[in-house]
């Protein structure tokens, strides 16, 4: 997952963190609020979904109260060759 706040992000928070349910900061933590902040959450182990599985972006420190923060899923799906 690669991440781009659009705009920034305002609230009581102090950073965000983005996850899953059950491993919030498993794509990134202490990312900034300022527009242009970045994430490149790469998994460390590989790790498979067998159902939809929603992202969690979680305020650090207190609270969401605006901004935009834009997401993408890259993924590798491995062909085996042709015959």
């Amino acid at each position: 997952v690669t991440g781009r706040v659009a705009s920034a992000l305002s609230g009581t928070l102090t950073s965000w963190t983005l996850g899953v349910a059950g491993a919030e900061d498993r794509y990134g933590a202490g990312i900034g609020l300022a527009q242009g902040s970045w994430l490149v959450g790469v998994t460390g182990q590989p790790v498979t979904y067998y159902a939809d599985t929603p992202l969690v972006l979680t305020a650090t420190g207190g609270d969401f109260a605006g901004g935009t923060v834009r997401l993408v899923l890259h993924y590798f799906k491995p062909e085996p060759p042709e015959i």
